[in-house]
């Protein structure tokens, strides 16, 4: 059944609370599993995994590609090469081998390095070493000329294997190997940012609020619900906390080409072990994973495509908040008294707390999330939809009842089988109300969507139209920082859709309206600010010394847009990570020589935007 599919065909229902409450209970999903027997309408458990065939048809897909083909799509099919080949397999060191010769091309010299030696110690074939050590020996030549004893016993070792190849390969390897000894200029190597470059250091003196900053706090009211309030005075630049997405999930069309733990682009990844269906952009990776969530997905995840297909992401979103849980709490028993014990809390900031402490990776901040009353499906579709989820899990992994079971008939009798439907239920709510889309550049300088996460601190933030906080995302990790000095008291506001110098008011409301089921009453919409609106400049105000300060830091600051309306357009290489943090750390200084007392005005508008689009750059090419 494809979700999507399900979502179009259904109306929208607000599904009033005494309807609300029967979703997934004992009868109703009884009955659904009843229902589904009697119509032979149980999804069927594929149980596929790795495909030599496959495996082939990919590698020579990638092999007549080599020269023509775009870098990033011939990578992706080398992955499916790798993903699909049998552990060890000879199939498996020629996909590592291959798309080393893509990445040499693409002047990515430390990852074809990498698969070069991925392909040697599997036990590429002997006829061809040759061409890997030649590789190799390129590869380290072109990272630095100066690595002639590594670059030598790399020639010495081609050499060695070139006499088992046949004499047309001989040729062109020794070939390559003279052009080597004239050090015949290579392309120059691609340059990456470094992943964590970035991130800042992880606050750590709120007492209540794990790995964030004690200037936040966490409040309650009748009109924002749970939110977030400055305790203190907070700077533009202050990081707020520093945390993993509890869990995230990619698109379909997205698993060749990013890393299921982490979310990051990856050149050269390597394979799950088990399955055919993820990659990893390295071992860790790979084994933190497998540790996390993937030994219980990974035998599921077949199934799951086969039922869900391109909509895989958010039926896997929903199943990751349950693996989380059932493995936090070891069994289902334990798992059973902790949520009972939220339901029984009354103060609503409580019922996030784990101990006497919010923990951004514990269940409790989860499960107690709002959640929309609103469905895009029927009530039977949703019904439907966690019965075969179930059905699915219970007959590919033993976490959810100590046993595999895939006689229908036992699924419906057992004690636990409500209470698991209830908790997917409510993670299809938990999702469609807070989850947000990691967006990721596409190689082709797009800023698109490859997948969804949960972070549930971010989740607790107001929503503004003149937000004064946004988020510097590496991989899975989210770390919130101030873009403008927030005064004591005030609430810590994200957008959740356009802010206000992108959209007028009307525009904006009516969005928000639709999407979220409230008015915007931001200062922003209030007062009709738009694209239009010109706030006054503020500069004459100042003392003396500190509008010489900032005369000279707000010029400094002048010749920074250029440079952030090309990285806005088009990676560059010549504005290095130094010269982006610099730039913050100025942008920043400038917002706060202003002070929050006189915000807005022309000059702190100006700063903070620029501030903005420098974020979004970095989370781009991060």
């Amino acid at each position: 059944m494809d979700i999507d599919h399900l979502l179009r065909e259904m109306n929208a229902l607000v599904i009033p609370d005494i309807l609300y409450q029967k979703i997934a209970d004992e009868n109703s999903i009884k009955k659904m599993i009843q229902h589904l027997i009697e119509n032979d309408a149980l999804p069927s458990i594929k149980r596929e995994s790795k495909n030599e065939e496959t495996a082939k048809k990919k590698l020579e897909e990638g092999n007549k590609m080599i020269s023509s083909a775009p870098l990033d799509k011939l990578i992706e099919i080398y992955n499916e090469v790798i993903a699909y080949a049998l552990p060890s397999s000879e199939l498996l060191a020629r996909g590592f081998a291959n798309r080393s010769a893509a990445l040499t091309n693409g002047g990515m010299y430390e990852d074809s390095s990498k698969d070069i030696e991925r392909a040697l110690e599997i036990g590429y074939p002997d006829n061809l070493k040759a061409k890997l050590y030649a590789r190799k020996a390129k590869n380290l030549l072109a990272l630095n000329s100066m690595m002639s004893s590594e670059v030598d016993d790399a020639i010495t070792q081609a050499n060695i294997w070139v006499e088992k190849m046949d004499d047309n390969n001989r040729k062109r390897v020794k070939s390559s190997l003279d052009q080597l000894k004239i050090k015949k200029s290579s392309k120059k190597p691609f340059k990456f940012w470094e992943i964590n470059v970035f991130l800042p250091k992880i606050p750590d003196d709120n007492p209540k609020i794990l790995r964030a900053s004690g200037a936040i706090g966490i409040k309650n009211s009748e009109t924002f619900g749970r939110h977030l309030v400055a305790t203190k005075d907070i700077k533009a630049g202050e990081t707020l906390w520093v945390h993993r997405s509890y869990a995230f999930t990619l698109m379909s069309e997205y698993r060749y080409r990013h890393c299921w733990n982490c979310s990051r682009y990856t050149w050269s990844s390597i394979p799950c072990n088990q399955c055919s269906n993820v990659i990893y952009c390295n071992e860790e990776c790979r084994d933190t994973a497998w540790q996390n969530h993937h030994d219980v997905e990974c035998p599921a995840i077949t199934a799951i495509l086969a039922q869900f297909g391109s909509s895989v992401e958010k039926c896997l979103l929903w199943v990751r908040l349950l693996v989380r849980a059932l493995k936090e709490f070891e069994i289902i028993e334990a798992l059973y008294d902790k949520v009972n014990e939220i339901e029984s809390t009354r103060d609503p900031i409580l019922k996030l707390f784990t101990g006497n402490v919010y923990d951004d990776t514990k269940y409790a901040s989860v499960y107690s999330l709002f959640r929309s009353k609103s469905y895009p499906m029927s009530i039977m579709g949703i019904e439907r939809l966690i019965v075969e989820i179930l059905f699915l899990l219970s007959g590919t992994t033993e976490i959810l009842f100590g046993k595999k079971i895939d006689d229908p008939t036992e699924l419906m009798n057992n004690k636990w089988t409500t209470f698991i439907g209830n908790l997917i239920c409510r993670h299809i709510e938990i999702v469609l109300t807070n989850s947000l889309k990691i967006t990721s550049n596409d190689c082709q300088g797009n800023y698109v969507a490859c997948g969804s996460y949960l972070a549930p601190l971010l989740d607790l933030c107001s929503h503004s139209c003149d937000y004064n906080i946004d988020s510097i995302r590496s991989r899975d990790i989210v770390a919130p920082i101030a873009v403008q000095p927030i005064k004591k008291g005030q609430q810590i506001c994200i957008t959740y859709g356009p802010n206000y110098w992108q959209s007028p008011a009307a525009e904006r409301r009516q969005s928000i309206q639709k999407s979220f089921k409230f008015l915007c009453q931001c200062t922003a919409c209030v007062n009709g600010w738009g694209p239009d609106y010109q706030p006054l400049p503020c500069v004459e105000q100042l003392p003396d010394k500190i509008t010489h300060e900032l005369i000279i830091i707000s010029l400094k600051c002048a010749t920074y847009i250029p440079m952030i309306n090309l990285l806005a357009k088009r990676f560059s290489k010549d504005i290095t990570p130094s010269k982006i943090i610099e730039m913050m750390s100025d942008l920043s200084s400038m917002l706060n020589l202003l002070g929050g007392d006189r915000y807005p005005c022309k000059e702190m508008i100006k700063a903070k935007k620029a501030l903005a689009r420098l974020i979004i750059c970095i989370r781009r090419y991060t």
